[in-house]
């Protein structure tokens, strides 16, 4: 069973690509984006329009109409029965987004271990040689993966090892995909670097023209606190300082800016590291259903 994703950085037009595919294929869009899975975070989330949706059905778009945070596990496991359902209706799930912790838990799976607790790692970050002495001890081969340096992956073992009884190497061959059976058919938005910003400006400052700053004062009036969890995503963010008069309005555009291209450079360097990648233009519709036809 195929899934076909459009991945890329903040800006570079895997919406709009994603929307010529379904013309042409029979398909429905899987949204993997932690800000357009909340309710009323429309502009600053770039979310395509009602009209849009009525013609193409998106899933994982507004479905939290409050501010509890929504974890990759969570996204994971209702991201696969969603795509179940559409492997079921006979079409292809198209899986668009620029979250990639929501994508690695889609398509991996994600680590079946929590947290042993600050006290716990504090204890050991006393004792780093006698760390660094236990961890080649429990593990070996994660040991010369990642070097005798690495206090923070010990920190890692340690805790998985006081959880689980397992060592990492152990217990990441536990960890199992939610969709077994899929096959990902991964697309990556590859642009000139300069294109990318250009992108990224001009999709900014259309942002404040459609009311990005209106739309951050409508959702404060509605009572949503500051702290709910979209309001922390940039572009609300920066506006969200605008509003309280911490910052003016430029600076709050050159800020939205300034860490949307950090955050797109990001994206880039974790994109780097996925396998199987094909690296397609935002205009390369044909050469995406050709791919897709004989695989």
């Amino acid at each position: 069973m195929r899934i076909i994703s459009i991945l890329g950085p903040t800006g570079s037009g895997k919406s709009a690509l994603a929307l010529k595919i379904a013309e042409k294929i029979p398909s429905e869009i899987v949204s993997c984006d932690s800000v357009q899975i909340y309710r009323g975070f429309n502009i600053g989330a770039d979310k395509v329009s009602r009209e849009v949706r009525k013609k193409t059905p998106h899933h994982m778009v507004d479905i939290i109409g409050d501010c509890r945070r929504f974890s990759a596990a969570e996204y994971s496991k209702e991201a696969a029965r969603i795509i179940r359902e559409i492997w079921e209706r006979g079409k292809y799930p198209l899986v668009v987004g620029g979250t990639l912790l929501y994508f690695r838990a889609l398509e991996k799976g994600l680590f079946p271990f929590g947290s042993a607790g600050e006290k716990f790692r504090k204890k050991w970050r006393k004792h780093p040689e006698e760390l660094r002495r236990r961890s080649l001890e429990l593990d070996p081969l994660y040991y010369s993966r990642i070097g005798a340096n690495d206090i923070k992956r010990m920190l890692r073992l340690m805790e998985v090892y006081f959880i689980s009884g397992r060592n990492m190497t152990e217990a990441a061959a536990l960890t199992a995909p939610p969709l077994p059976e899929a096959r990902f058919l991964k697309f990556a938005i590859n642009l000139p670097r300069q294109e990318l910003y250009r992108r990224i400006e001009e999709r900014v400052e259309r942002m404040f023209r459609q009311g990005l700053v209106e739309e951050v004062r409508a959702l404060l009036a509605m009572g949503y606190p500051e702290d709910c969890p979209p309001f922390g995503a940039i572009g609300y963010r920066e506006v969200l300082s605008f509003v309280k008069g911490e910052i003016g309005l430029q600076q709050a555009k050159d800020l939205v800016k300034k860490h949307t291209k950090e955050y797109a450079r990001r994206q880039l360097m974790w994109l780097r590291k996925e396998e199987n990648l094909i690296r397609v233009s935002p205009d390369e519709v044909d050469k995406i259903l050709e791919i897709v036809e004989r695989t």
